[in-house]
């Protein structure tokens, strides 16, 4: 009997156990936001999510909210995963259905839930239907800690925020966070701005700096580039909260031009590693390129691929409506290699004192990173369980050299799997940069058309100047593109004022002004920029960058 009972009470302890370990549980909070960068459960991470929407294949919606194929949307983020991607970034709320999927896939996902950019944030009941979407959607999405951040916006425009009133506007924007930060502690939340129309917002009403960015050839990216053109947006903000560039790409449409459309597959493949090594020279520490396949559905008619730019942004092509695997594109392949080790120190354009910091974050396939500088071996190095390897290069005492490093990375077999090369500048003592400043007698637009503006450049001498100034005025009507002028400098002259003038469009809810101009040592070359935001009145005072 006693054998018994104890054979029992065995079963019974053993039936219990496995009860507990079998039961779900809410996980614990275990981001953090440190330095500027995300932590995952204390490892340093960065993000690499690439755009993802499901229900959008050909003649598909995405926000039809029609039940979709669970079974292709695991093969699709197997095939993510197998690209070397960490992630996914969403613009609408997946299904707790869809989420599951997600969080067996081993992806984290940058979740969105889609609050309209195009609403009156001023009346009560959008702000208690934005609240109610939230609040149903979190009653699931809290139990999945594969979700890392939550987007709440996309892209909303300044014509419209003026419009609503930015105090409505961020009144909104206090109340989803605080929301969210209850409902799922420890997640952090943020909108997807966009560089060219939201380049003045305060992100620090925020715990991310999210914001999309294209590199097309205006406004900022055309004075100073696109690696400027962004750090100089981060340092504006003053916080160093982690950068989360949540969309960025090339079409591959026939038609369109300046970037926007019209670029071949090629083209599309280059720019994209491009952009991955300009938005890390940048500082980026989250990465969301955009995106998965192309969208048939944004020109209104699902079931046409129409000749739109929109309709193009793809790394995976559809040959017609029975195509359900879709066709990876050179663009593909290209982030496939690249993602094998991202390098995220040094960068380029950076001045280093003494030493320089190396750091990457590697695929499992990578097993040794080697960086090499004057066609010999500086310095090896093993990246740990995580993927992650650092290390530190010492040029102590060097005079001022620019420095072109070679950063291989291999597998355990020895073979090369990716190559990089990066210019970076080192010296003993901190360096003396020459300047640009940018200065107006206007500073409220109300009632102003004509805008003197004059730009300053000072020259110290241990760089050499080059010989053109270049200007963009950005008046932040729709999606207009900026006005672009090129002004010469004298290279031999140490000090030099230019004066310009603009003549602002009517009905402007802001101007904003750029200047750049490249300086140069051996082969390092960084671009000087300055910038100014202009407003009509104080309309933006409850959201925007304070001087």
């Amino acid at each position: 009997m006693q054998l018994r009972i104890k054979s029992l009470l065995c079963l019974l302890m053993a039936a219990s156990s496995w009860a507990i370990a079998a039961s779900p549980k809410a996980p614990k909070a275990r981001i953090a936001l440190q330095d500027g960068w995300y932590y995952l459960d204390g490892h340093k991470f960065l993000v690499n999510a690439l755009g993802y929407e499901s229900g959008a294949r050909p003649g598909e919606a995405p926000y039809d909210r029609k039940p979709r194929n669970l079974a292709q949307i695991a093969r699709d983020l197997a095939t993510i995963k197998a690209a070397g991607f960490n992630g996914i970034r969403t613009w609408s709320e997946l299904s707790e259905a869809e989420l599951k999927v997600v969080q067996a896939s081993g992806l984290k996902v940058v979740f969105g839930i889609w609050l309209k950019p195009d609403e009156d944030f001023a009346d009560p009941k959008v702000v208690a239907k934005d609240l109610a979407l939230i609040r149903r959607v979190l009653a699931y999405s809290r139990k999945y800690d594969c979700v890392i951040t939550y987007l709440i916006m996309n892209e909303p425009m300044p014509e419209h925020l003026r419009k609503v009133g930015a105090q409505a506007t961020r009144n909104l924007w206090t109340q989803a966070v605080d929301l969210i930060h209850r409902l799922h502690p420890g997640v952090p939340v943020t909108i997807s701005g966009n560089t060219a129309i939201t380049e003045w917002l305060d992100m620090n009403l925020f715990d991310v700096y999210g914001r999309n960015a294209y590199d097309y050839h205006d406004g900022a990216n055309f004075t100073a580039g696109c690696v400027q053109a962004q750090r100089a947006i981060t340092d504006s903000l003053g916080q160093g909260k982690p950068v989360l560039l949540t969309e960025f790409g090339r079409s591959v449409s026939r038609r369109g031009g300046n970037l926007y459309g019209g670029n071949t597959l090629q083209e599309q493949a280059d720019a994209m590693v491009r952009y991955y090594r300009d938005l890390l020279d940048a500082g980026a520490t989250g990465l969301c390129p955009f995106y998965y396949a192309d969208g048939w559905w944004k020109a209104g008619e699902p079931a046409v691929h129409n000749d739109e730019p929109e309709e193009w942004f793809g790394l995976i092509g559809f040959s017609d409506l029975t195509d359900t695997h879709g066709y990876p594109r050179p663009a593909w392949y290209a982030l496939r290699q690249y993602n094998q080790a991202l390098v995220t120190s040094p960068k380029n354009q950076q001045f280093y004192q003494n030493e320089v910091p190396v750091e990457a974050f590697c695929q499992p396939s990578v097993k040794r990173l080697r960086v090499v500088h004057g066609d010999r071996v500086l310095k090896e190095l093993v990246p740990d369980a995580q993927g992650h390897a650092t290390a530190r290069l010492s040029f102590k005492n060097e005079a001022l050299q620019d420095r072109e490093l070679v950063v291989e990375a291999y597998d355990g077999g020895g073979r090369l799997l990716k190559v990089e090369t990066l210019m970076v500048l080192t010296g003993p003592e901190p360096i003396r940069w020459p300047t640009l400043e940018l200065s107006t007698p206007t500073s409220d637009l109300t009632g102003v058309r004509k805008i003197p503006v004059t730009f300053t450049l000072k020259n110290a001498g241990t760089f050499s100047l080059g010989g053109e100034l270049r200007v963009a005025y950005s008046f932040h009507k729709g999606w207009d593109r900026a006005e672009t002028r090129v002004q010469p400098l004298d290279p031999a002259r140490r000090e030099q004022t230019l004066a310009d003038t603009y003549l602002l469009p009517e009905g402007c809810p802001m101007l904003a002004i750029y200047a750049g101009a490249d300086i140069r040592f051996g082969k390092f070359v960084r671009t000087l920029h300055a910038q100014r935001y202009l407003f009509a009145g104080s309309w933006a005072d409850p959201i925007r960058i304070k001087d």
